[in-house]
């Protein structure tokens, strides 16, 4: 291989957006992380003295925390759906935080100057994002030779290489070099804000109710499915929120340390027992209670079994239904009065 940048394999924790994974990978040699580069625990209160209670390496925490931050920063983490594809504008806001240049290559491009600018990349250090195959498939470019790319792929355990790479390609994300960040805390909070604002999430929560009101023998297993397609986005994305606001005072990573506010940090530490903390009715766990009533589970692969549609003609499940997923509505409510408070404050 001509050149290559280490990058960490993805994805690392529970990552289903192959975007943001493959994001998270390649941000890691962006901003010169390293094998030193401290990570903090928040379960110890401290930085990692790899104590071995863990199985996850340094690079993999880092990448992890990386996820956590940049799916919540830009307010995908407070939807209830993965957005249909990735806008300049977003791209743009997650450069903006990270201090990066970048360019975006289209098929249009042309196969030679996509690899021109796809070489000089790793020549200089730096991964290159490429959406390639069916979906919504990134990967991380890692090496480049003689026309062939090496690339990690989700789920990939080391680089392999494309040899056929503009064959499938749609889109590139080059990072270009470095640049003092542009995006404030102010700014993520008002994305977030106004994501959790949307008049769309008050029709979800209406639409619901009378989904769940309006089942039949002849709907019900038909509406257990909508009902978990809601339920499962949200009880992984609420998660990455929950870490990404709540990493610790002193967290490398984490948009706390985008503030010295104590006040604010304190405001943020509020959004874990809205999303994560047990016992709370946070979100996390009472989405988990949802799959439990649809017979949802890992046994399953987190999709409604054959009887969930008598399941849900039970009158007692459907009243409980409506009653978890009014809580995670309430949830991002409280969120939303909590960032309204922190933008104040800053």
């Amino acid at each position: 291989m001509k050149t290559q940048v280490n990058a960490v394999p993805f994805p690392c924790d529970a990552q289903s957006s192959t975007f943001f994974a493959a994001l998270a990978s390649a941000l890691l040699p962006a901003l010169g992380y390293t094998e030193e580069t401290p990570f903090y625990c928040a379960p110890k209160g401290s930085f990692c003295v790899n104590c071995g209670n863990c199985k996850h390496s340094a690079p993999q925490k880092h990448q992890a925390q990386l996820y956590h931050d940049y799916q919540t920063l830009t307010g995908v983490s407070f939807g209830w759906a993965w957005p249909e594809g990735e806008p300049d504008e977003l791209i743009g806001f997650i450069m903006g935080h990270a201090g990066l240049t970048w360019r975006r290559l289209s098929k249009d491009t042309g196969q030679d100057a996509a690899y021109q600018a796809i070489a000089a990349s790793i020549d200089a250090g730096l991964p290159t994002l490429l959406k390639a195959g069916a979906g919504r498939n990134w990967h991380v470019v890692t090496g480049e030779k003689n026309g062939v790319l090496y690339a990690l792929r989700y789920n990939g355990k080391k680089p392999a290489s494309l040899p056929k790479w503009f064959e499938p390609f749609e889109d590139a994300i080059v990072i270009t070099g470095r640049c003092e960040p542009t995006v404030t805390l102010a700014d993520v909070l008002r994305r977030v804000i106004a994501v959790l604002e949307q008049p769309a999430h008050a029709a979800l929560e209406a639409e619901i109710d009378r989904r769940i009101d309006e089942i039949t023998t002849e709907n019900a297993r038909e509406t257990a499915i909508w009902l978990n397609d809601r339920a499962g986005f949200p009880i992984e994305a609420r998660y990455h929120a929950a870490v990404a606001f709540s990493s610790g005072e002193t967290a490398v990573n984490g948009l706390q340390r985008m503030t010295s506010n104590k006040a604010v940090k304190d405001l943020f530490g509020r959004i874990f027992f809205s999303y994560l903390a047990d016992d709370h009715d946070e979100t996390h766990g009472v989405l988990w209670k949802v799959w439990a009533l649809l017979g949802v589970g890992p046994k399953t692969g987190y999709a409604v079994p054959k009887n969930a549609g008598g399941l849900v003609m039970v009158p007692e499940t459907r009243a409980e239904l409506k009653r978890l997923f009014a809580l995670v509505c309430k949830n991002d409510r409280d969120v939303l009065a909590v960032l309204r408070e922190a933008l104040v404050l800053l």
